[in-house]
């Protein structure tokens, strides 16, 4: 379930990076698209309720793992090289055998979970701030469900159009690590994954190095394009 549980953490982490910024989520519908692209809806009251389902469905599993990456080169496995010895060539290959065959959850990518739409409410000068966030993905749509009186109109529409651009500035930030991990559903899910040592298949080194990245992540860290970063096999 790699592509899955980490697909369901960037729209966490994408709605508690609103929160931390004074929005608050609710009516949040999400789509699971599976093999074949068949979808099921599912709808959630809150960012809190969210938490609750990963928790409960993903969080155990993600912890029995440890991340077999690093950021630090220094630390990582040195890739293959020659010596030639008289007339022999001789190959060093120190890449590890790291793969995993202890639970189906690191075997499968699952669904692949997408934000479809949502509600933010913030409060401002006394007022409320209602915005309806629809086709997050495919022709974004921020419609304003704010209600001011005529009198602070002009004032409001500044701050307004502020917010505004701040969602938009983190979606901009979830699309971008989405699209890599829809990206890497389309290569593999009609396979195995344990049938592969990690970059066996190209694909399945930045398979593995986002789900631990985003899924080891403190829940409430919020949305960072720091998730795509380079990263490296650790040695030992």
């Amino acid at each position: 379930m790699v592509i899955e549980s980490t697909s369901i953490r960037t729209i966490i982490d994408l709605l508690e990076s609103l929160r931390k910024n004074s929005f608050t989520a609710s009516e949040i519908r999400i789509s699971y698209t599976q093999r074949g692209g068949k979808k099921q809806y599912v709808t959630f009251s809150s960012l809190d309720e969210l938490i609750l389902n990963y928790n409960n469905l993903y969080s155990k599993e993600v912890q029995k793992k440890k991340s077999p990456y690093t950021s630090d080169p220094a630390l990582s496995v040195q890739p293959q090289f020659t010596t030639t010895i008289g007339q022999l060539l001789f190959i060093t290959n120190s890449e590890p055998n790291i793969f995993f065959n202890s639970s189906s959850f690191f075997c499968t990518t699952g669904s692949l979970v997408t934000l479809e739409s949502f509600r933010i409410r913030s409060y401002v000068k006394d007022y409320q701030i209602s915005f309806v966030v629809k086709d997050v993905i495919n022709g974004l749509k921020i419609i304003d469900d704010s209600k001011f009186d005529l009198r602070r109109q002009d004032q409001i529409t500044e701050v307004l159009n502020r917010f505004k651009s701040a969602v938009q500035k983190f979606i901009g930030i979830y699309s971008q690590i989405y699209n890599r991990l829809k990206n890497l559903f389309d290569k593999g899910q009609y396979v195995d994954l344990c049938y592969y040592v990690i970059g066996y298949a190209e694909y399945t080194f930045e398979l593995y190095k986002l789900f631990f990245v985003i899924n080891k992540r403190r829940i409430d860290e919020g949305i960072s394009l720091d998730v795509l970063n380079k990263m490296y096999l650790r040695s030992t």
